[in-house]
């Protein structure tokens, strides 16, 4: 489902949100539709009887009369609800600017968002937007846009059985005319599951970490085996390819750094880090060059079994996510990080005080930085924290709404100065959580920061002689002066400069992206066949 809101300010002057949502007609809804339940969720899957499973629902799906619900091979996975993302798309027709939204396991969907007051949320009813180029497979939910080449990157993800014995991840190069101008398979040591990536100025950073893709282990541990699983004895390294030009594809700085020869644009270079160091990022949240390092932060688990992760809610805590920084030498060819927040040997030791959690209990995830800095140095980096529990016991319960530290995942935001490691915070209120809060700069930004955190929050507020009441915001915050916007008349929470209630209650896991007017059509230009 995708959820939307729109900022503006009405006849009257008053500036208003209007939000509204609409499902995405994918293959895994239609087929929901014809089995009358959903169809199974692979990542849950283990040994002989997972594998039966997924085999069932292949064989009910692809019967006769299923066959016109069927868009590709990934029908049965994808829910295109990780991410949307703004790409630049050519199918012939002439470039235009679309919205997609992306999944792991699919294509991904063209969104169509009208400029009404209650935008009309269309979308794509065929196999995704990538057809025109001939690609065969979905790619990541976390493309990466370089502002200063105006070109989309990304990478192709699957399960497909070449791609698994090949060992390799396709990456694409969009140019800013929505042309793919060049396709190069990163080489890995076994088939990894990547969720994510980070590009600098002349490289793109992959992984190659333990959690390995085997679909065979289902059938090899008929009783727990599942097709994405931690693979104890192998390192963790970051394989760094050259970028090019979208004028020269046969040339590359980048090249020239890593093999002195600037002609090798699709020789990949390893960097290991140390034995015992293994490791998993799930987002990353910038990368650039300092001299001769490359440096990113992401969030960083020390393992991950997806089938643990996803079973149990709260997660178990020692699959949940930290925030590192790592660094890649150029010079000596190798590979380390360091823990940003933690007691001990850690770049920050102290969080603010309005932050009433353990250091070493700090969670962070859904980590970004302003899309204008993109591939270069980031002053500032934003991200969701919250408090690692044990219980779901230690959460907020409808039937009991004064126990425990929040209402979902995430209680508050962090930002970090990557210089000073200082470090500002809003938290939310005890009863209220939120999702990802995504920047978005001020038009004629004065700074880096200058500019918006959104988010949407979920409050659990008690009603007079009845149960509890789950209601959904959307939330304006001030980036720029996090620790010191204060509320003076109580209407919104310390942080906020506004938040209006939506309609219904918001699920707390979403990425977001923020769109300007030229994003949006007029109905008149829709189809007939997006008006249903």
């Amino acid at each position: 489902m995708i959820h939307s809101v729109r900022f503006q300010v009405d006849d009257d002057g008053v500036h208003r949100a209007y939000y509204t949502n609409r499902f995405i007609k994918t293959g895994f809804i239609k087929i929901a539709d014809l089995l009358q339940r959903p169809p199974v969720n692979i990542t849950v899957q283990k040994g002989i009887r997972g594998l039966m499973n997924v085999l069932y629902n292949l064989l009910r799906v692809v019967r006769f009369d299923a066959q016109e619900y069927r868009y590709d091979n990934y029908a049965l996975l994808g829910t295109a609800n990780t991410a949307v993302s703004y790409f630049p798309l050519n199918d012939g027709n002439g470039k235009r600017d679309a919205v997609l939204a992306l999944y792991d396991s699919d294509a991904p969907y063209e969104i169509k968002l009208t400029k009404a007051r209650d935008p009309i949320i269309q979308h794509t009813l065929g196999t995704g937007t990538y057809n025109p180029y001939g690609l065969d497979h979905p790619m990541t939910p976390h493309p990466r846009y370089s502002p200063q080449t105006k070109e989309m990157i990304s990478f192709g993800v699957g399960m497909d059985f070449p791609r698994l014995k090949n060992k390799s991840t396709p990456v694409l190069f969009i140019n800013g005319e929505g042309k793919i101008y060049r396709t190069t398979d990163v080489k890995t040591r076994t088939s990894v599951y990547q969720h994510d990536f980070a590009i600098t100025k002349n490289f793109v950073v992959m992984q190659d970490n333990p959690n390995t893709i085997d679909p065979f282990r289902m059938m090899f541990k008929p009783f727990n085996g599942t097709p994405i699983s931690w693979d104890n004895r192998k390192r963790t390294s970051f394989v760094l390819l050259p970028r090019t030009s979208p004028d020269d594809v046969k040339k590359s700085e980048g090249a020239k750094i890593l093999h002195g020869d600037e002609a090798l644009v699709d020789k990949t270079k390893e960097f290991f880090l140390p034995e015992g160091e293994e490791c998993f990022i799930f987002h990353y949240a910038n990368g650039w060059e300092e001299d001769d390092k490359i440096v990113f932060y992401g969030t960083h688990h020390a393992k991950l079994n997806l089938v643990r992760f996803n079973s149990r809610y709260p997660p178990p805590k020692d699959l949940l996510p930290k925030f590192y920084r790592f660094e890649l030498d150029l010079t000596t060819g190798t590979a380390s990080k360091q823990l940003v927040f933690g007691s001990e040997d850690a770049l920050v030791t102290k969080l603010p005080d309005n932050v009433d959690c353990p250091i070493d209990d700090l969670v962070v995830d859904f980590c970004n930085a302003s899309f204008e800095k993109s591939g270069e140095k980031s002053d500032f980096l934003y991200m969701c924290y919250t408090k690692a529990v044990e219980d779901i016991s230690e959460l907020i319960t409808p039937d009991d709404v004064n126990k425990g530290w929040s209402l979902g995942f995430w209680q508050g935001v962090l930002k970090l100065n990557t210089t000073t490691h200082e470090v500002e915070a809003i938290t939310y209120p005890p009863l209220m959580n939120g999702g990802e809060a995504i920047f978005q700069p001020k038009v004629n930004a004065q700074s880096e920061d200058d500019g918006y955190l959104i988010s949407h929050v979920t409050a659990l507020e008690p009603v007079d002689g009845a149960e509890a009441e789950y209601k959904s915001y959307i939330a304006l915050m001030d980036a720029k002066n996090m620790s010191n916007t204060k509320s003076t008349d109580g209407e919104f929470p310390d942080g906020f400069l506004y938040c209006s209630q939506l309609p219904g209650r918001v699920p707390w896991g979403l990425h977001g992206l923020f769109l300007s007017d030229e994003f949006m059509c007029d109905e008149s230009d829709l189809p007939e066949e997006y008006m249903e």
